[in-house]
Parts: C-alpha cells; sequence; structure tokens
C-alpha cells in the first residue's frame, strides 16, 4: 500500500512542531507556541498532545504528538507526530513522522522498539531547517503494540559506533489516538 509520505511529511510534522508541547518525565517545560493563535486547538492526553488547526475552506488538520527535549539546552530531541495522510487508493491510514535533530550519522538511519519487541528499521528520508525526518505508515501491528506498550524506543546514530536511544513515553497513546481518530471522521 503505497503512501506518499515524502510530500506530505512536511506539512504533518509541522502542525507539530508549532503548535505545543507534550512533556514527558524527562522533557524540560518549553514555551507554547500558538497558544495564542485561535485557529490552534490543543488537548493533552498524558505525556501526548493533540493539536488541530482550523485552515482554508474550514478544513481541520489534526496530528498527535510528543517532543523530546534535553533539559540543559531545551534543544528539541525528537518530535513524533501522528497523523492521516491519504495512500495511492485514496483511504486515509495514520501515518508517523519522526523529526530529529541535524546532525546526526544520517547513514546509520534509526529503529523504533516498543518495549521488547522487535524493532523496525527507519530510513531517514530528509532533512531540512528544523531536522531531518523519517516517516512510517502505521499498520495494525504497530497500532496494537503502541497502544499496549509503555514506552517507544527510538535508535538513532550520533557517528558509526556510537547511538543514542530516545524513549518516547506511550502513556496517553490510546485516548491520543482515538481523538485523532474521531477528528478524522468530522
Amino acid at each position: 500500500m503505497p503512501i506518499r509520505i515524502l510530500a506530505a511529511a512536511a506539512a504533518l510534522a509541522l502542525i507539530g512542531m508549532t503548535t505545543t508541547h507534550a512533556q514527558t518525565d524527562t522533557a524540560a517545560p518549553v514555551p507554547t507556541p500558538g497558544a495564542d493563535d485561535p485557529d490552534v486547538t490543543t488537548e493533552r492526553y498524558k505525556d501526548w498532545a493533540l493539536s488541530c488547526r482550523q485552515g482554508e475552506n474550514s478544513v481541520r488538520r489534526c496530528s498527535m504528538f510528543q517532543r523530546l527535549v534535553v533539559q540543559d539546552s531545551n534543544q528539541v530531541a525528537l518530535n513524533v507526530a501522528i497523523g492521516f495522510l491519504e495512500n495511492d487508493e485514496g483511504n486515509r491510514v495514520p501515518v508517523a513522522i519522526l523529526t530529529f535533530p541535524l546532525g546526526i550519522y544520517l547513514p546509520g538511519g534509526a529503529e523504533l522498539q516498543v518495549d521488547e519487541t522487535e524493532p523496525t528499521r527507519l530510513q531517514i528520508e530528509r532533512c531540512f531547517r528544523r531536522g531531518c525526518q523519517s516517516g512510517m505508515a502505521l499498520d495494525d501491528k504497530h497500532l496494537a503494540q503502541f497502544r499496549a506498550g509503555s514506552t517507544a524506543r527510538v535508535r538513532i546514530m550520533q557517528s558509526r559506533e556510537q547511538a543514542i536511544d530516545l524513549d518516547v513515553s506511550l502513556s496517553g497513546f490510546s485516548a491520543a489516538f482515538n481523538a485523532l481518530e474521531a477528528s478524522a471522521t468530522n
């Protein structure tokens, strides 16, 4: 099932990166951009946030996300945004876009592992001014893992030999995803 991930990846990730911040226990507080924007609404579901923006022609675009921030520098270490995109058959499919900071070792790609399940390899597809991105369609297996899991570990490479593990809390994932699905049908 081919999906137009690259064409829409930047737009989906930007919804999560420019609207608000979902804190985890390891994240530092960050100001909430767009808090004064009447076209943006944000709902929190434990460690996840659902952000919706009213766009042109009254089209409402929503994504759920979690952002991990380095406490000492307030630098974003990882932004995970999940939303719905259309596949080639015109069906809406859930897609995750992971945005990493610039300066990582790109040939190393990334891995995503929920609790003790088998890791999924991810290619880092593009780099922009705000970071480098990897996208993946979320099939039923991945969604079930996220709903049942407690932590998703994302591994990126700082160099050929040095890996960095980033832990994404799955607390509130199910409630946020249910709200995202409901927003996609409205």
